[in-house]
């Protein structure tokens, strides 16, 4: 009678290439997922990625400067339909005591609030703010999704001022300064857009006090096809 053949067991087969470095990339994301679960790294990386035409503005009390990205000021941040945009915020209090008044100066420039322009009780309105304590600005743009608060309290902490403070706007960035906030979007609608310190709070309380409602940028933003 023929004896069964024997079985023989093939030896193990080793990945191919692809698959291993997919099996890999698995292992890795897992770990990542569970790394970002404990808090220990985070899912994607922090602040928005520089893309497409870059402008600053510096929001004071009360009313924008605007820069190009070589730090020239503009009237307005002109761009085309469907362009992607950073902008970068530099509150006018993170700078020095001197350029924050310099800006400060412009508003008395224009009347506000019923008091016509170079009327010294707006210079008073002011300072008065800054001894409450309103010294942060919430920056939006009409039809488009930016909302950015700013953050200066924190570093200007209870003295009010920074002895180490940048004197301008291109220092301010040279040296990262941590005041600075950013927001990238793309335009998709055309027309002239008004840049404005946005309400905060569930009364409509604004965070940077009296001239807060006469804070707007008329087209400051222009769009074109």
């Amino acid at each position: 009678m023929p004896r069964a053949p024997a079985v023989v067991t093939p030896p193990p087969r080793r990945l191919p290439a692809a698959t291993a470095v997919v099996t890999l990339g698995l292992a890795a994301a897992t770990v990542l997922t569970l790394l970002a679960f404990l808090g220990k790294a985070p899912f994607a990386p922090t602040g928005p990625r520089e893309e497409g035409t870059v402008f600053y503005a510096v929001p004071y009390h009360y009313g924008f400067a605007f820069y190009d990205a070589a730090f020239r000021e503009i009237e307005a941040m002109e761009v085309r339909e469907g362009d992607a945009v950073t902008l970068y915020i530099v509150p006018a209090l993170a700078l020095s005591e001197q350029t924050f008044a310099d800006y400060a100066e412009r508003t008395l420039k224009r009347p506000m609030g019923g008091l016509p322009a170079g009327d010294l009780r707006i210079r008073e309105k002011i300072a008065g703010d800054l001894d409450l304590g309103n010294v942060e600005h919430i920056i939006g743009i009409s039809a488009h999704p930016v909302y950015v608060t700013t953050d200066v309290a924190r570093t200007l902490g209870d003295r009010g001022r920074r002895a180490d403070a940048p004197p301008s706007v291109a220092e301010a960035v040279r040296r990262k300064d941590p005041t600075i906030r950013a927001v990238t979007f793309t335009t998709k609608k055309v027309g002239a857009f008004d840049v404005i310190c946005v309400d905060s709070g569930p009364e409509g309380g604004a965070t940077c006090g009296w001239g807060h409602q006469w804070m707007v940028a008329k087209g400051a933003l222009v769009v074109r096809r």
